[in-house]
């Protein structure tokens, strides 16, 4: 007398996988929320605080898409350049502004880059529940 089993498996990784893209997608954006926390927070204060007003985020949408932080105020790329120009009009601008308050040239890509590990956790933990 013989036993006899049959087992068959079922794939279920292109739904898995589509989890996991969401997942990604999410983890993006809750990143991006954090970055433009932590970019307004060093961003330079004009009288209205128009500049740090000016920030958002661009959400992604689908997998493959980025999510993106935008600071649109007309001077936004001038401050977080802040470096040696010539205008248009021949005006020249020294950069190297003393901004106020600890805030300063480079708001976005400092923190971008100070604390990529914990925005790229943030993406990989939404992944991870995706």
């Amino acid at each position: 007398m013989g036993v006899r089993v049959s087992v068959s498996l079922t794939s279920m990784i292109g739904e898995v996988s589509n989890m996991i893209l969401a997942g990604v997608v999410t983890g993006q954006n809750i990143a991006a929320e954090r970055l433009l926390a932590l970019s307004a927070a060093e961003a330079p204060m004009d009288d209205v605080g128009a500049l740090v007003a000016s920030g958002q985020v661009d959400p992604a949408t689908n997998a493959g898409d980025d999510a993106t932080v935008v600071y649109d105020a007309p001077y936004s790329a001038r401050w977080h350049e802040d470096q040696a120009l010539v205008d248009s009009l021949g005006r020249r601008y020294a950069g190297g502004s003393n901004f106020q308050n600890g805030r300063k040239s480079k708001y976005l890509e400092d923190p971008a880059l100070q604390n990529k590990d914990e925005l790229g956790q943030i993406i990989a933990t939404e992944a991870g529940r995706g």
